[in-house]
């Protein structure tokens, strides 16, 4: 079963999720994909600091678009380095496609 979620922490939007089974992905605008979060996996599940708001495809694909998920390179060129290596990344298009299919 796959879920979409507008994260924030206050009125500061953080990420585009996607909760593919139990594992929290994020999507993360400078690589244009989405990527397992084991942080947000375990607000999601057990501390609930942050809000998660469902939202449908065409609203992620609107966040996505006015950069909700952009990080900083120049303060995380590390993070930044991690995703662009990161082989088990999901494109978008897909995380949408599982969604699209949960619900038909």
């Amino acid at each position: 079963m796959t879920r979409l979620f507008l994260v924030r922490d206050g009125e500061l939007e953080l990420w585009v999720a996607a909760l593919v089974d139990e594992n929290v992905w994020t999507y993360v605008v400078n690589t244009r994909k989405f990527h397992r979060n084991d942080g947000a996996r375990h607000d999601y599940f057990f501390l609930n600091e942050l809000e998660y708001s469902d939202i449908g495809i065409s609203e992620a694909q609107r966040l996505i678009g006015r950069g909700v998920g952009t990080v900083d390179e120049e303060k995380f060129p590390d993070s930044i380095q991690r995703w662009r290596d990161d082989g088990d990344a999901m494109d978008a298009d897909i995380v949408f496609a599982s969604l699209a299919a949960d619900l038909s």
